[in-house]
């Protein structure tokens, strides 16, 4: 069951539907990580998948918490502005990625919806024009019954790679 897929989530866009999807089945599972940089306002540093700042990350800005602020796409207690976020197709709830997250649904999890992910901003199309950069994200099922591969992003030759491979 070896399926991978690669996708850039571009920050000036609001949900970008990929063709990923959940396995259905208990014994594997689907890892998602993702790497690089963007920027939600052109006056702030750039942040990473997480909303934190690279090299800076013990730093927390509570304004930039989106906790309880519904004018954001996830305004869950892990809300941050910055951060990459998805949804189980297009009208799920949203959640939190970040740099990296499994899913072990097993056999609960409905295979026939997408992931959709997002930079979390503020839900208004204008608050995205000045949005730039890009998330690279790979993710791909494993076996939950082995350890995970280590993935990493070589931005230079725009590949990903796992210490299997």
């Amino acid at each position: 069951m070896a399926k991978k897929w690669e996708y850039e989530v571009r920050a000036d866009l609001e949900w970008q539907k990929t063709d990923i999807h959940q396995t259905g089945e208990e014994s594997t599972g689907l890892s998602v990580r993702a790497s690089g940089t963007w920027q939600h306002d052109p006056e702030w540093e750039a942040v990473g998948p997480d909303g934190n700042i690279p090299g800076k990350e013990g730093l927390y800005f509570r304004h930039l918490a989106t906790a309880g602020k519904s004018e954001f796409l996830h305004s869950g207690s892990d809300g941050y502005v910055g951060s990459l976020i998805g949804k189980w197709g297009e009208n799920g709830a949203p959640f939190k990625i970040g740099k990296h997250r499994i899913f072990t649904d097993g056999t609960s999890a409905d295979t026939s919806l997408k992931l959709y992910l997002a930079m979390n901003d503020k839900k208004s199309g204008d608050e995205r024009a000045d949005n730039s950069g890009v998330m690279h994200v790979v993710a791909y099922f494993y076996d939950r019954s082995s350890p995970e591969p280590r993935w990493s992003y070589d931005r230079f030759s725009g590949t990903w790679s796992t210490s299997t491979s």
